[in-house]
């Protein structure tokens, strides 16, 4: 998913979002290629929801199609955004980079072509590097990793395609890697997300524009 600041931020939830169902869904059941659900105008979302399209438009020069779908309920989106957000920029034990790698990473598990490429982007902004994100996202065996880079990797697939088979043993290498049981919960939260919009993302066609791609290369 895109990031609209580095700096974490709390949205409150839009106020009487329940008493508004009417004036949100749209009359023809208004659909685009980038979502199968009803898409809001968006002159009627809440200030909040408007904000965070707004500074999306800023940054990339569009919307996240995420956002664009989620924004049919959203009190849900701005509380996924706030957790989402905190997870991926606020302030917690793994770089930035770390972060953006479990994000690839859990997307290819699940074959979330979105994700995998707005995450490739925001990795490529991150590390400077245009080559290392994609070849990363095919086979994480083909790229250079450090021992705790390599640690969060294999959990974070593991979490995405066999989380059922998961153990205290999953749970040596990290700390063998050097990451403390807070980092790992991190990781852990992070993965585990990606199972939630990844699902989303691909059960309700919020697909990603070209556009994506070409950010940062």
């Amino acid at each position: 998913m895109p990031k609209n600041s580095r700096k974490t931020k709390i949205l409150q939830p839009p106020v009487q979002a329940t008493a508004n169902k009417e004036a949100i869904a749209v009359q023809d059941k208004k659909t685009t290629t980038n979502s199968w659900l009803e898409v809001p105008e968006e002159a009627t979302l809440p200030p909040q929801v408007q904000a965070l399209f707004k500074e999306q438009r800023d940054r990339y020069g569009f919307v996240h199609s995420f956002f664009l779908g989620y924004s049919l309920n959203p009190e849900h989106l701005l509380l996924w955004f706030n957790y989402y957000n905190a997870l991926m920029y606020g302030e917690g034990e793994l770089s930035s980079k770390e972060r953006e790698i479990i994000a690839i990473v859990s997307s290819a598990a699940n074959k979330c072509e979105s994700c995998v490429i707005t995450h490739k982007a925001h990795l490529r902004e991150v590390i400077k590097d245009p080559v290392f994100p994609d070849v990363l996202a095919l086979n994480y065996q083909e790229v250079e990793l450090t021992e705790r880079e390599l640690a969060l990797v294999e959990f974070a697939i593991k979490i995405n395609q066999n989380a059922t088979e998961l153990s205290f043993e999953d749970i040596k290498p990290l700390r063998q890697a050097g990451l403390s049981d807070r980092a790992i919960l991190e990781a852990g939260e992070i993965a585990a997300q990606f199972s939630l919009s990844n699902r989303l993302t691909k059960a309700f066609g919020w697909k990603v524009s070209s556009e994506y791609d070409r950010l940062y290369r």
